[in-house]
C-alpha cells in the first residue's frame, strides 16, 4: 500500500509524464502558439471576419475592426505580436498550418451549422427598390467528395426584373491560402432581351467579396444566372466553404441603386 507522501510522489510523476506527451503532442517550438490553441485561435479569427462582413456599418474603419480582434486575442491570452510570429513559423512550416487550418474550418462549419437557417423569404416584390433575390442556400462546401466542383446558381422571376435593375452578387470565402490552392472563379450573368452582360472574377484569399453587374437601362431582365468553382486539384485534402451569399437587386433610379459605384461589365 503506497504511504501519502508515495503517492504524492506518484500523482506528481503522472502529471510531469502528461505535461511531456502534450508537449511532445505540439511541433510548434517554444514561443510559437502550439497547434490546438491556434485551431481555436483561427476559429474566432474566421468568426470575426464574418462579424465584420455581415455589418459594415458597426465596423467602418480599421479601428473598430482592431478593436474586435483585439478581444479574439484577449479570450486567448495571446498578443498580436506572438500571432504574428507564430504565423511566420507556420509559414514556413506549411504542412502544419494546412492540418491546423482546416481543422478550424471545420470548427467553423459545425458552428455555422448550430445556427438555426432562415428560410430565405419568397420574393414577393421582385422590383422593389431593394431586394435579395438569393434563393438557395447561403452555405456551399468544395471539397474532394464533392459530386461537383460548381455551384451554379439561376433565378428566373415570375414577372421580369426592371429595366436597367443592377445585381449585386456577395459572398464570404473561407480556406483559401494564397499560392497554395487553385483560386474560386466567378461567373455572373444577366439575360436581357438580346444581350447578355457577364463578369469573372478569381478569388485568391478568404475574405468576403462582391460582384456588380449594371444591366442596359432600356431592356428588362429575363434571368440572373452563373456559377461559382473551385478546382481543387492541386490541394486534394483540403475544402473551400462559401457562406453569407446574396444576390441583391437594385432598381433603376432608387435611392440604392445610386449608392453604388460603377463596374466593370462585359457585353456579350
Amino acid at each position: 500500500m503506497l504511504k501519502y507522501k508515495d503517492s504524492t510522489f506518484f500523482g506528481l510523476g503522472i502529471s510531469f509524464i502528461l505535461f511531456l506527451l502534450m508537449v511532445a503532442c505540439s511541433r510548434a517550438p517554444r514561443g510559437i502558439i502550439t497547434e490546438k490553441k491556434m485551431q481555436q485561435l483561427l476559429t474566432d479569427m474566421h468568426l470575426a471576419d464574418a462579424m465584420i462582413s455581415s455589418d459594415p456599418m458597426t465596423f467602418q474603419n480599421d479601428e473598430d475592426k482592431k478593436a474586435l480582434y483585439q478581444c479574439v486575442f484577449e479570450k486567448h491570452r495571446v498578443t498580436q505580436a506572438i500571432y504574428d510570429s507564430s504565423l511566420v513559423w507556420y509559414g514556413k512550416n506549411l504542412d502544419v498550418y494546412m492540418q491546423v487550418y482546416n481543422m478550424a474550418l471545420i470548427d467553423v462549419k459545425k458552428k455555422i451549422e448550430k445556427i438555426k437557417p432562415i428560410e430565405p423569404d419568397k420574393v414577393l416584390m421582385p422590383n422593389a427598390d431593394m431586394v435579395d433575390i438569393w434563393s438557395i442556400s447561403k452555405y456551399h462546401e468544395f471539397s474532394p467528395s464533392s459530386l461537383s466542383n460548381s455551384l451554379i446558381f439561376n433565378f428566373i422571376p415570375e414577372e421580369e426584373y426592371s429595366s436597367g435593375s443592377i445585381f449585386v452578387l456577395g459572398l464570404q470565402v473561407m480556406g483559401l491560402v494564397s499560392g497554395i490552392q487553385s483560386p474560386v472563379d466567378v461567373h455572373l450573368c444577366a439575360e436581357q432581351i438580346d444581350t447578355t452582360i457577364f463578369v469573372n472574377n478569381k478569388i485568391m484569399n478568404d475574405g468576403f467579396y462582391e460582384m456588380i453587374i449594371r444591366t442596359n437601362p432600356i431592356r428588362k431582365v429575363k434571368r440572373v444566372y452563373g456559377y461559382i468553382r473551385f478546382n481543387e486539384s492541386s490541394v486534394p485534402y483540403h475544402k473551400i466553404y462559401l457562406n453569407d451569399m446574396i444576390m441583391m437587386k437594385y432598381r433603376y433610379g432608387s435611392e440604392a441603386a445610386g449608392r453604388l459605384e460603377g463596374s466593370d461589365t462585359i457585353t456579350n
